[in-house]
């Protein structure tokens, strides 16, 4: 009898991964195909998830990125924009969550703190 796996974090990672780099890819095609969309931000983003997933191809963007700094400072810029944004909201759910816990103290008269 076989036992079913449930999927770990890793694996759901590596899936989404793998699933955003065919549909930034795919989006690059069709950006090719129709004049008015961009393509070759779609084909980057493909490739930098693809990246994710793929040690051979992380060394290639690795190499990418040191022989184009300006490359290189774009992406670094867009990663630091992410990392605040990313920890914006994560100060964001603790302060509801404090807020949340308070409010249920206050209704309950319990008091965690």
């Amino acid at each position: 009898m076989k036992r079913e796996h449930s999927p770990t974090p890793i694996h759901r990672r590596t899936t989404r991964n793998i699933a955003l780099g065919i549909l930034f890819f795919v989006l690059g095609v069709i950006g090719i195909l129709v004049p008015v969309m961009p393509q070759v931000i779609f084909f980057f983003l493909s490739a930098l998830f693809f990246s994710f997933v793929s040690p051979r191809l992380r060394r290639a963007m690795r190499r990418f990125r040191q022989r184009h700094p300006k490359v290189d400072r774009a992406y670094a810029k867009w990663r630091e924009k992410g990392r605040r944004r990313r920890l914006k909201l994560i100060r964001q759910a603790r302060k509801l969550r404090h807020d949340v816990e308070e409010r249920i103290d206050e209704a309950t008269g319990h008091h965690h703190h």
